[in-house]
C-alpha cells in the first residue's frame, strides 16, 4: 500500500515508518524540510508552503497524521500553549484539504490523539467504547479541538488516544528515568495518579492493525490494559535500574520545576483498551514489567 504520513520523522515515525517498510509498503512523507532525499521506499514530499503537495500518478491508501509540536519538552507558557494546539489543528487542516482533493480517496485516516482528553480521576475506567465528558483543561481543549478537524476528512477516521509512550529513545520514560540516575528516584507527587502506558513497539503494532481493520474507527484507547498508580510505576522503573525509589519529589517541587505541564506526570487517567481487545489485539507488552525489562539497559 502507499502510506502518507505527517510527523514521520518523530518519535512514533522513527519505529512505525522501518515497520511499514517491512510489510513492503511504500513511504510518503510530508516535510517542511527542504534537505530530505529519497531513500528506497521512502519519498518526502515539501508541504505546509501554502500549496497542495505533488501526489500526481499517487493513489494513496492510508493517510496517518503524527505532525505536531512536542508536548513535554518546553515549558508551557501561553506562546508556546498556542504552538503546541496551533501545529496540530493546522497540520490536520491541511491534510483533509489533501483528502478532499484526492480523486481515490484513502481507506483510513489514523490521527494521532491523547488520553489526557478524560478527566484526571481516580476510580473511573476509561473505557473507548463509551462516550465521556470531557477534562476542562489546556491539554484536553487540544485534543478536542484536533479531533474535530480530523472528523471532517469524509473518510473512515480513527482517533489514536495514545497513553504514555514508554521508549528508549523517546516518549515519557526519558523524562522518568532522569531521577533514577541520580539516586533520588520515587513517588512524584502522592504517587496515587494512574499511569496508562504502552511501549513503542504496541503502539507501531496497534496503528498496523487498525490499517488493515475496518472495524476499527473513532476514538481507540492506545494503552496497555494494565494501567498502575505512579507509585507502583516508580518502584518497579527503579527495580529495572537497580537504584532506590523511595525519596518521593512533593507535587509543589515538580510545578515549580515544570509550570502547569506537571500535570503531565502529576495527573493521570485509568484507561482500558476496550475497543483493540474486542478485535482480537495481541500486545507484545501487556505487563509494565516485561515493558521496562525490555526498555531499560544498563
Amino acid at each position: 500500500m502507499n502510506i502518507l504520513i505527517t510527523g514521520g520523522t518523530g518519535f512514533i515515525g522513527h519505529h512505525l515508518v522501518p515497520a511499514l517498510l517491512d510489510k513492503g509498503h511504500a513511504i510518503y512523507i510530508l516535510t517542511r524540510q527542504d534537505d530530505k532525499v529519497d531513500s528506497g521506499n521512502v519519498h518526502y514530499i515539501k508541504w505546509l508552503d501554502g500549496s497542495l503537495p505533488n501526489l500526481d500518478g499517487i493513489a494513496i491508501d492510508v493517510c496517518i497524521n503524527l505532525a505536531g509540536a512536542g508536548i513535554a519538552d518546553k515549558r508551557w507558557t501561553e506562546k508556546r500553549k498556542q504552538v503546541i494546539l496551533n501545529s496540530r489543528v493546522e497540520a490536520t487542516t491541511e491534510l483533509v484539504r489533501i483528502i478532499h482533493h484526492l480523486k481515490l480517496k484513502p481507506h483510513v485516516l489514523i490521527n494521532a490523539s491523547a488520553i489526557g482528553v478524560y478527566p484526571t480521576a481516580q476510580t473511573t475506567f476509561f473505557l473507548d467504547t463509551e462516550e465521556h465528558a470531557a477534562a476542562d483543561n489546556f491539554l484536553a481543549e487540544t485534543v478536542i479541538s484536533w479531533e474535530k478537524v480530523a472528523r471532517s476528512s469524509g473518510i473512515r477516521t480513527v482517533f489514536t488516544r495514545f497513553g504514555l509512550i514508554l521508549g528508549r529513545d523517546g516518549g515519557s520514560l526519558p523524562l522518568l528515568t532522569k531521577q533514577f540516575a541520580f539516586l533520588i528516584g520515587g513517588p512524584l507527587g502522592d504517587g496515587d495518579q494512574w499511569y496508562s502506558w504502552i511501549h513503542i513497539d504496541d503502539v507501531v503494532a496497534a496503528i498496523l492493525f487498525i490499517m488493515t481493520n475496518d472495524r476499527m474507527e473513532g476514538a481507540i484507547n492506545i494503552t496497555a490494559p494494565h494501567p498502575l498508580q505512579q507509585k507502583k510505576f516508580a518502584e518497579l522503573l527503579g527495580h529495572a535500574m537497580n537504584r532506590p525509589a523511595k525519596v518521593a519529589t512533593p507535587a509543589s517541587m515538580i510545578r515549580l520545576v515544570m509550570g502547569e505541564r506537571a500535570m503531565i506526570v502529576l495527573e493521570g487517567q485509568r484507561v482500558y483498551p476496550q475497543k483493540l481487545l474486542n478485535q482480537n489485539f495481541t500486545f507484545i507488552f501487556p505487563q509494565i514489567e516485561d515493558a521496562l525489562a525490555d526498555l531499560i539497559q544498563e
